[in-house]
């Protein structure tokens, strides 16, 4: 099990704690927004983390990340063992084969969004100069498969009319070393002078899990 320390440090510095452990979403959640309780809880395992000063801020050593997930806990979680700390998130909403629109505040509620992983679809947000911010999961299909980047591109363009980032599966993909399975946990977290929205991008190949990259959006 986490520690509390450890469950703080993500809440306060998910950014830092993103580059030090694996984590990822898993199980049900609303499919709208929603504030719900969120329990971190152990993956088996460990990934080795990319060395180097600019990315670990640890010189050059070679290190291993815990491997977590955040589960929904309480009515409609996933299994949560007996004892684990709980703490509350916005949840951004997420329905399969469409999308959905979060609209974080300035002030009040949970100062940490979460979202589904990232396997295929795209994420846009923008911050507002008032502080508050919208964040987009779009699952947005072409028969079986996400639409491409250039199409989620131009979504976001039309739904938020410019001053968006936006995270295609072609931007994740790229941060991998040609496995084709590489991933993206994103965590919004709420700053003095508005919201910052970070994705850790992980890549599975035959000697384990390994994250790429953690940069914000």
């Amino acid at each position: 099990m986490p520690s509390q320390a450890q469950v703080n440090h993500f809440l306060n510095h998910p950014e830092q704690f993103l580059r030090r452990h694996s984590l990822r979403w898993r199980g049900p959640a609303p499919d709208d927004q929603s504030v719900i309780d969120v329990a971190m809880v152990d993956r088996a395992g460990t990934a080795r983390i990319r060395t180097g000063a600019r990315f670990l801020g640890m010189g050059n050593a070679k290190a291993d990340a815990p491997m977590f997930e955040l589960r929904r806990a309480g009515n409609g979680g996933s299994q949560v063992p007996p004892g684990t700390p709980t703490f509350q998130v916005q949840w951004s909403g997420y329905k399969a084969g469409q999308g959905r629109t979060a609209r974080l505040p300035a002030a009040g509620g949970p100062g940490i969004m979460l979202t589904p992983e990232f396997t295929g679809c795209t994420a846009v947000c923008r911050t507002n100069r008032d502080g508050s911010a919208e964040f987009s999961h779009y699952n947005l299909m072409n028969g079986t498969a996400t639409l491409d980047d250039a199409d989620m591109r131009a979504i976001a363009q039309a739904e938020y009319g410019g001053g968006q980032a936006t995270m295609t599966k072609g931007d994740v993909r790229a941060r991998g070393k040609g496995s084709g399975a590489v991933v993206a946990t994103v965590v919004g977290v709420r700053r003095v002078g508005g919201w910052e929205f970070w994705a850790q991008i992980r890549e599975t190949k035959s000697s384990g899990e390994q994250i790429r990259a953690v940069e914000r959006l």
